[in-house]
């Protein structure tokens, strides 16, 4: 009790002490509001990616190369193998306590092609022809010919044009031939009799001269979409409906849908509109100007996929909008040139009046398309677009989670090149029909085990006499049966747990399963990839600059301490000389420095506790769809982290404490006699 009598003495006396308490406060100050604000960022990551596909644990075979991802990552998609006997492993995770629900996932890289301009005339022209014969559909089928006659026309006498929309190849000459029948009256005589049979014409030999079209990513996540959709509640269908049980189907990342299906021009001014309501102008934004600039260059790109009658109603909405008559070309150059003094009244009259003859999206719920993989290898899959969805609360039409679609596991299997059951079985009959062993499917042990082909002078049969017999390929069927879903391979299987069950206990209970070392697991960070990485990034620097200022009051508050202890000399000798032990001087000035640093370090935790709690208010809003992303929604409400803010201040005393070690050591060592004589000089 003496001994802390006489610190606090000793801080009360020397206000220059004080200075490494400010210190302490100040750091503590600092590290209390960060610590919480990382805390919330892990914690909005962690809500964030278990409830949009990750679920608490993801669940694969133990023997799988690559660990399981939910989002496509920059290497692609994780080769995993797929879980031995799923169905019997999904049933007894389901019999786990604290298990809610297990959902299958196939993550997958996918694409679809979007044709050129020629190609989307025809796609018209085809809806009209397929509509039941009528007088109507009769005369709109002669003005879309017509329309598109002239088309082919303008640009089979414009040789420029012509040189650059098509390859003028020796390849492609009887093509060119084609194309220029095609722009005359007599091709199109026979179009109302038999408007298919010039439509595949026109789509084999004159539509593919007309550039290669575009490939669009279509990320997807193979799964039972009902289950996937209860499974997850930040689900949210944003139009069209889920596939009805049993049928194939995909249902489309809204993210994705705005950006790779909308028209350019409507997702720019879109993009302007957002940047304009954030505070942004034309006038001083370069990047939004550009943005201005590439619509108008595009209206050309535009006008030539408009049929005649969108055209025409598209002009005349024009008319209107702008006051003044004109070229469709030209009008729409000019409604597109904004700036800030427009912007609001044009974006307005787009969407309400021109919006409705344009050919706004590409693909529309209700539509097929085909979907393969980017690198063109499996089957190129047609799958319906049954609607399109977002999270909720995680980004809207920018954030990258909202990029990934979900399609039927049935759909999935098939894109993977994953052969299925039912082609299992065909090639065992094959191999069978041959006279090969079941040896015959399993990789060769050596290489030595091949042998030369013998050479037989006969016809190949087989041993039962006759040819094989192969069916006739038939397209994938629309509907599959609950054997042909659950029968299948699953690469990985998502587990969500109910609120009280810790992942790391459930993991270890799955691995005690029978057949249990066959499975492997993994939390919601490592399934999260790249997005779950970035909270660990943001733990390490938070920790490097926590170290970096430790390392600055450490330094500060040694030299501080060791300049008082030099000053204190006289009166260390005067206390040794009445009998104080250098083992008590020694413990007094480090109490010297554990007092500083610990009310320093107590006070600066509040002081951060405050400034948090006044900064933050009742949330701030977060409009980046990155950030709700890690942020786990579109307020940021960053709580005091009390085990925290201990570990702050403890750590903020203790390094203050270590700094004294060395002035208390060195001070202390003054012999009592050198002292007093140093303090009498």
């Amino acid at each position: 009790m003496t001994l802390w009598w006489l610190t606090v003495q000793s801080v009360l006396a020397r206000p220059r002490s004080w200075v490494v308490g400010l210190l302490a406060a100040g750091a503590a100050a600092l590290l209390t509001p960060g610590v919480s604000l990382v805390r919330s960022i892990h914690e909005g990551t962690r809500r964030s990616l278990i409830e949009s596909g990750a679920g608490d644990l993801q669940v694969y075979a133990a023997a799988s190369p690559g660990v399981p991802l939910v989002v496509v990552g920059p290497g692609g998609v994780p080769e995993l193998v797929p879980i031995p006997d799923y169905p019997t492993v999904e049933s007894q995770l389901r019999a786990l306590p604290g298990v809610k629900e297990v959902v299958p996932l196939e993550l997958g890289m996918g694409a679809t092609f979007r044709g050129n301009a020629l190609d989307e005339k025809l796609a018209v022209l085809r809806g009209v022809a397929r509509e039941p014969a009528s007088e109507a559909r009769d005369a709109r089928l002669r003005r879309l010919g017509e329309d598109l006659r002239l088309t082919l026309q303008r640009a089979a006498r414009d040789v420029d044009r012509r040189s650059e929309a098509f390859a003028e190849e020796p390849a492609f000459a009887d093509d060119l031939v084609v194309l220029r029948e095609a722009a005359t009256p007599a091709f199109w005589e026979r179009f109302p009799q038999d408007p298919m049979g010039v439509l595949e014409v026109l789509e084999n030999r004159v539509a593919r001269q007309a550039g290669e079209g575009e490939e669009l990513a279509v990320d997807y996540l193979g799964t039972d979409v009902a289950r996937f959709a209860r499974a997850f509640p930040r689900f949210e269908l944003v139009t069209g409906q889920l596939p009805p049980p049993g049928t194939r189907g995909l249902v489309m990342g809204h993210a994705t849908y705005e950006e790779n299906f909308k028209l350019r021009i409507a997702t720019r001014l879109d993009e302007l509109r957002r940047e304009r309501q954030k505070g942004a102008t034309l006038a001083e934004d370069e990047g939004l100007r550009t943005l201005v600039e590439r619509n108008v260059a595009e209206v050309p790109d535009l006008v030539a996929r408009l049929d005649v009658e969108r055209a025409t109603a598209l002009q005349a909405a024009l008319a209107r909008a702008l006051g003044e008559t004109g070229e469709l070309e030209a009008l729409l150059s000019r409604f597109l040139k904004m700036d800030d003094a427009n912007f609001d009244a044009r974006y307005a009259q787009f969407q309400g009046e021109l919006v409705p003859h344009l050919p706004l999206y590409r693909l529309m719920p209700g539509d097929t398309l085909a979907l393969r993989t980017p690198l063109e290898q499996g089957a190129v899959v047609p799958v319906r677009l049954w609607g399109t969805f977002r999270f909720k609360g995680l980004g809207g039409d920018d954030g990258r989670v909202n990029m990934m679609s979900v399609v039927d596991l049935v759909s999935a299997r098939h894109l993977s090149g994953r052969p299925t059951e039912a082609q299992k079985a065909e090639a065992r009959q094959l191999l069978e029909s041959f006279g090969m062993g079941k040896d015959a499917e399993g990789p060769r042990a050596s290489l030595d085990e091949f042998q030369p082909p013998a050479i037989v002078d006969a016809e190949a049969g087989t041993e039962h006499g006759g040819a094989p017999q192969f069916e006739q390929a038939v397209a994938l069927p629309d509907t599959f049966t609950e054997g042909e879903l659950t029968g299948g391979g699953v690469s990985q299987a998502a587990v969500v747990l109910a609120p009280d069950v810790a992942p790391e206990d459930l993991a270890a209970r799955i691995s005690a399963l029978p057949g249990g070392a066959a499975l492997a697991t993994v939390g919601w960070q490592e399934a999260g990839g790249l997005l779950g990485g970035l909270v660990g990034m943001a733990q390490a620097v938070l920790l490097l600059f926590a170290l970096l200022l430790s390392s600055f009051v450490a330094l500060v508050a040694a030299g501080t301490l060791l300049l008082l202890a030099r000053e204190r000399v006289a009166e260390v000798g005067t206390l040794r000389a009445v009998g104080m032990q250098r083992r008590e001087v020694f413990v007094s000035l480090l109490l010297e420095g554990l007092l500083l640093g610990g009310t320093g370090s107590l006070l600066g935790a509040v002081l951060g506790a405050s400034l948090l709690r006044l900064g933050m208010g009742d949330g701030v809003a977060v409009e980046d769809g990155s950030l709700q992303f890690f942020l786990g929604g579109p307020v940021l409400r960053p709580e005091l982290a009390l085990g925290g803010t201990g570990v702050v201040v403890l750590g903020v005393t203790l390094v203050v404490v270590v700094a004294a070690l060395v002035p208390a050591w060195r001070g202390s060592a003054v012999a009592p006699v050198a002292a007093m004589r140093k303090g009498e000089g």
